[in-house]
């Protein structure tokens, strides 16, 4: 008998807001065949291995997609969808996990997922197409954006 509280088919993911000295955020472009949002933007970032730290992930994801080495990361949104109905995720229940980086360093190096990049400022963002990501992009750069107003 399978026990209620264990859910079964998960997937996490994890995307890093790359954020330059001017306040520019590194956007991705996913390339046109690829399997998850072809042709859409993205934010660096992807898939956490089992058994790997999560910052670790994170942080691999962005060297690995980017080229970048963050330094530090922040978890600054967090957001789920239980049986996702259609698109590569279809019937796993996923976790998405947005950080922001402002610690890196390097050159933008893509990886063959994505084709160009470009900085650009929050609002042009999420002006960008993302293709079925449930909202996830949008709601972490409103999360990013809350970060910049708030005082200590």
């Amino acid at each position: 008998m399978s026990n209620p509280k264990i859910l079964e088919n998960v997937r996490i993911i994890q995307k890093c807001i790359v954020v330059r000295g001017d306040g520019r955020i590194l956007a991705l472009k996913r390339a046109a065949d690829d399997h998850s949002r072809g042709g859409n933007w993205d934010l660096p970032g992807g898939g956490y291995e089992q058994g790997e730290n999560i910052i670790a992930a994170v942080k691999r994801e962005v060297l690995e997609e980017a080229g970048l080495t963050a330094k530090t990361v922040s978890p600054i949104f967090v957001d789920n969808h239980m049986n996702v109905k259609e698109g590569f995720f279809a019937g796993l229940n996923v976790f998405g996990v947005c950080y922001v980086s402002r610690d890196w360093e390097g050159e933008v190096t893509l990886s063959d997922e994505h084709t160009e990049y470009r900085w650009v400022t929050p609002s042009e963002f999420v002006s960008l197409s993302f293709g079925a990501d449930n909202g996830f992009f949008r709601e972490s750069i409103k999360a990013y954006i809350s970060t910049l107003s708030t005082t200590i």
